[in-house]
């Protein structure tokens, strides 16, 4: 039987002698009946108060946590785990405010990142003192880790008052430190999951820097400031974007225009289809010659980083002017393009300009000017960074979806002209322009242009349009089966996969574009997904914030799983997600 606490006093007392007894009863007594249980939270929640105990409370705390969430299947909303954070959250963030310049560097990142881990609002006050003592005393040592696990949580909470302290930090945080390389990612993934308008202002600030590209790998002081550079305003460039603040354009289009700021412009680019309408406007300005300052901003940073001592007098602002407006893809830009292609006098200006028209949703006007521009342009033109002009168009001809222009680029093949091998070229161009773009009842002139044109690869690229075209003829739904089936995935009958996406855009609507989103995860060759996604953007002229959605689900999905490929697979996607997005606002 089981004797109670008094009679083992007793018996203890029986055995013992004087003040000592008494002393030894009082304790026995206590730790029976009074004192908190050490393999309890509670014990240690307690200890967190005592200088000596505070590292290795934090510690128990911490497998208390893991132990819950490892019983709970990784399950935060689990009711044992919702009650240790009950009990938890608030004590240990008020010991990171409280002790944080007692702790030890190892005990204070073992907290936050605990508290980070947490994903809790209640331990925003602990989140957002570890970006505001970071702001005020910058770190470099990877050890003083606390921002990084800081950005996960406001990343995942989206803190709106951390916001300020945030800014503070990105301001200050340098990469090419120790710390600076296991922070910037999260430090920017947390910034964009959460922009405040409010950052506007020193955002462009931040724009307006210059970037100078190192000379010489050894010289270590201006690797660092290159790359520090490059992460500030890469991220500003996203964020502006984000945040759609129209006076963005302006340092946004001024990188387009320094080339020293080139490791910045896709990012700065994709920025400005963000922003829209605003950034059309400017754009059209630019390329039209009524931003005089523009121009002598370009001029002068060319010239700065080229080191040239004359200026380009082929007015290259105009070409970045049809590059954002064409990448942008919105029709208000249209006719300014079409206006300024019939007046362009440098045969690398209209071979830009072309090049782009074919990004705007189509329309008659558009293919003539483009045809216009193709016969007016001399085969020896080079596109800058070494590009034939009429290749480069014979390829970008197929952006239009048209089989009616099929004709008319047989006869820029049969009528070619230059070099031997640049003749040759552009024919090889064109052929395999005309097997994208044909449908059935031209299969006779696609033949006849790979038996004058074409070499072993495009003698096979039409076996594989060929059989397409016998089967599926002028049925969407056929060719929708065909771009998401396993051999249309294999590098060698790729084709098959990219013809069958550029007969959904010939002949398909906002419907099969819908359909064409849903197998997008079962095309898994790059060169059909990118296909697969210039047919959804030609498809949806008017945009679509519903299908721009979608992708983005998609993308976040491939995000997810960390595969690189799928991940760098989706960049095209991106774009397209972004100008679905701007044409529908």
């Amino acid at each position: 039987m089981f004797r109670s606490p008094r009679t083992i006093a007793s018996l203890i007392y029986s055995l013992l002698i004087g003040t000592t007894a008494t002393v030894g009863l009082a304790t026995v007594a206590t730790t029976l009946v009074g004192c908190k249980d050490e393999s309890q939270p509670d014990y240690w929640i307690d200890k967190l108060e005592e200088p000596n105990w505070r590292p290795r409370a934090v510690k128990r705390l911490e497998q208390f946590y893991e132990d819950a969430v490892t019983k709970a299947n990784k399950n935060l909303d689990d009711p044992q785990v919702k009650a240790l954070l009950d009990k938890t959250a608030v004590p240990l963030t008020n010991a990171y405010i409280q002790y944080y310049g007692d702790l030890d560097l190892k005990t204070r990142v073992s907290l936050i990142k605990l508290l980070s881990a947490f994903r809790d609002p209640r331990t925003e006050p602990a989140i957002k003192k570890a970006f505001e003592e970071f702001a005020k005393h910058p770190k470099s040592s990877q050890d003083e880790s606390d921002i990084k696990w800081a950005a996960r949580a406001a990343k995942e909470l989206k803190l709106a008052s951390v916001a300020g302290p945030m800014l503070d930090t990105f301001e200050k945080m340098k990469t090419h430190t120790m710390l600076g390389g296991i922070v910037y990612r999260d430090l920017n993934e947390a910034m964009l999951a959460m922009p405040q308008a409010s950052w506007a202002p020193r955002l462009q600030s931040m724009l307006e820097q210059k970037i100078k590209t190192p000379t010489s790998a050894k010289d270590a002081n201006a690797v660092d400031d290159f790359r520090d550079q490059l992460f500030w305003q890469t991220t500003s460039a996203q964020l502006l974007g984000e945040i759609g603040e129209a006076s963005a354009v302006e340092p946004l289009i001024k990188i387009m225009l320094d080339p020293a700021k080139a490791d910045v412009q896709k990012t700065a680019l994709l920025a400005l289809v963000k922003l829209g309408k605003p950034a059309v406007d400017a754009g059209v300005k630019l390329l039209k010659g009524e931003k005089d300052d523009w121009e002598a901003y370009n001029l002068r940073a060319t010239k700065e980083a080229t080191g040239e001592k004359e200026a380009d007098k082929t007015e290259p602002y105009k070409r970045i002017a049809a590059i954002i407006l064409g990448t942008i893809g919105r029709s208000e830009a249209t006719m300014p393009m079409v206006q300024a292609l019939k007046s362009e006098k440098q045969d690398v200006n209209k071979a830009v300009l072309a090049r782009e028209l074919t990004k705007l949703p189509s329309s008659a006007v558009a293919k003539q000017a483009f045809k216009d521009a193709f016969a007016s342009i001399s085969a020896d033109t080079i596109v800058p960074p070494g590009m034939n002009a009429l290749q480069m168009l014979g390829e970008a001809a197929s952006r239009f979806y048209d089989p009616g222009m099929i004709d008319w680029l047989l006869e820029q093949a049969g009528d070619a002209k230059g070099a031997s091998e640049d003749k040759r070229a552009l024919q090889s161009v064109i052929t395999v322009t005309v097997l994208k773009l044909g449908k059935a009842d031209q299969l006779p002139a696609l033949r006849k242009a790979v038996r004058d044109y074409g070499t072993q690869i495009e003698k096979d690229a039409l076996a594989l349009a060929e059989k397409q075209l016998k089967a599926c003829g002028d049925r969407v739904s056929c060719y929708l089966a065909e771009v998401e089936k396993s051999e249309s995935q294999d590098q060698k009958t790729q084709f098959a996969g990219i013809k069958a996406a550029y007969m959904i855009g010939v002949l398909g609507n906002e419907q099969s574009r819908d359909e064409l989103i849903k197998r997008l995860d079962a095309v898994e060759n790059a060169a059909v997904r990118f296909t697969s996604s210039q047919s959804i953007d030609y498809l949806s002229p008017k945009g679509s914030k519903e299908a721009a959605a979608r992708l983005e689900e998609i993308i976040d999905k491939n995000i997810k799983t960390a595969d690189r490929n799928k991940i760098m697979g989706d960049q095209p996607l991106k774009e397209v997600m972004y100008r679905l997005r701007g044409r529908a606002s």
